[in-house]
């Protein structure tokens, strides 16, 4: 007899937790990010809103991020456009107790990355300023040299 038992992560009621807070940038948001122009970034919940996907680029380009509840973790599924084999990194943040305005992403595996030493993305830091502004910092690296990318973004008035 075989016996599998899952458990599901909630957070506990009445409190606000920092996935939840990720919860309230559902909407349209726009940044300038120097060479690469306007950069829009739309939020919106998914899955019965358990998990959240960010699309973010430009009008000829973007890339897809899934933010999902892992026990007391959150997990960014990032599938990257800026990479020539299009692999999927996740980053994983450390355990959570209480809502944090910060969120560090740290990368914990990927698919289709053929050598650590390809292009992907190790390290976003996601910064809810306020209902207006949030930002968002990805570090890339490439052969073991980092470039990283600087978001401020304005919500985008419907």
């Amino acid at each position: 007899v075989l016996v599998i038992s899952a458990g599901i992560a909630r957070a506990q009621p009445g409190r606000a937790d920092s996935f939840d807070a990720l919860k309230t940038l559902a909407g349209e948001w726009q940044a300038e990010l120097p060479g690469f122009g306007t950069m829009t970034n739309t939020i919106r919940m998914i899955s019965n809103g358990r998990a959240i996907e960010e699309t973010i680029g430009t009008a000829a380009d973007n890339e897809v991020s899934i933010y999902a509840r892992d026990n007391n973790r959150i997990l960014l599924t990032h599938f990257c456009a800026m990479t020539p084999d299009g692999h999927v990194a996740r980053l994983q943040t450390a355990p959570l107790r209480d809502r944090q305005n910060i969120l560090t992403f740290l990368f914990r595996d990927a698919t289709n990355l053929h050598s650590t030493a390809a292009p992907h993305m190790r390290r976003v830091v996601l910064t809810m300023v306020d209902p207006g502004h949030f930002s968002e910092r990805w570090t890339r690296t490439e052969k073991g040299v980092d470039t990283v990318f600087d978001m401020n973004f304005v919500r985008h008035p419907l």
